[in-house]
């Protein structure tokens, strides 16, 4: 869904995150919007968050298993005609083995969650809050409640990480943790990440679903980042100059051809990506974009 429209400059807290990663990879990607092909990691991910949707939006006794099967086939029919599916021009035996691995993901779901037990406050919801001359908004994946209160959380379709090295989806949590206090006058108690990939015998529940405690600290940490991000990127807008940062993070990146960095030709990104998606659309059938 697409986000209300703001008077005011916004910030999502992907878009933070991208760029304390790497200025030039927020040039890339926000700045020049240089089109890029989806991978099956990615569209995985976004199949097995809309099964779930589906799934929690239930009422709580009507989460059955059978409810579950129906939900994915739901969202099957609904991926077979998006863009970002047929972009990935799957074999019928590599469209078997994504269907799978999707059921493997949510087999974790079960073996770490009884969705009858999930007390959703609501799901994919918008919250949005001021920070002065701009504001940050974005999607909360899922909005829970526990014993302690509210949690905000998310899933991973990625092997688990441990709690210290899950400090990127932690911060990124926050941010929305931030602006339910806003928002909703009630701050969260936690953020959540669920981890669902990886085999069934591979990883412990505590392994799979990792906390940290949302504290003014923490909130405090991610109001300051956020305003010093907007000026950064504003100070880099201004003068057209944006660094890069290498690191390992390079072999994956999908606009390492075009950094400078990299001996790349950023001028030519948006160009030639542009070409190398809309061949890719031919051979899915697609009609081509401008």
């Amino acid at each position: 869904m697409p986000a209300p429209k703001s008077k005011l400059p916004r910030l999502s807290p992907s878009r933070i995150n991208t760029f304390l990663g790497c200025a030039m990879k927020y040039r890339f990607q926000y700045v020049e919007s240089v089109p890029g092909l989806p991978s099956e990691a990615m569209v995985r991910g976004s199949f097995v968050h809309r099964v779930l949707e589906l799934l929690l939006s239930r009422e709580r006794d009507a989460r059955t298993i059978d409810a579950s099967r129906d939900d994915f086939e739901t969202a099957k029919q609904e991926f077979l005609i998006r863009d970002d599916f047929r972009l990935l021009l799957l074999d019928d035996a590599d469209e078997a083995a994504f269907w799978e691995s999707s059921r493997e993901c949510l087999r974790s779901y079960y073996r770490i969650e009884r969705p009858t037990d999930a007390n959703i406050v609501e799901l994919e919801k918008w919250v949005t809050t001021p920070l002065g001359e701009f504001e940050i908004g974005g999607f909360i994946d899922r909005l829970e409640r526990d014993a302690q209160g509210l949690v905000v959380s998310d899933y991973k379709t990625s092997r688990p990480k441990p709690a210290h090295f899950s400090t990127d989806n932690f911060r990124q949590l926050t941010y929305y943790a931030l602006m339910c206090e806003t928002q909703l006058k009630e701050t969260p108690h936690s953020v959540r990440v669920y981890y669902l990939g990886g085999g069934k015998d591979e990883f412990s529940r505590d392994q799979r679903v990792v906390s940290q405690a949302v504290t003014p600290t923490t909130l405090n940490e991610v109001r300051d980042t956020a305003r010093r991000v907007f000026g950064n990127i504003a100070s880099a807008e201004s003068i057209g100059e944006f660094s890069t940062n290498v690191t390992k993070l390079c072999e994956w990146c999908d606009y390492k051809e075009w950094c400078p960095a990299h001996g790349g030709d950023a001028g030519r990104a948006r160009e030639e990506g542009a070409a190398r998606v809309n061949i890719r659309r031919r051979e899915a059938g697609l009609p081509v974009t401008p």
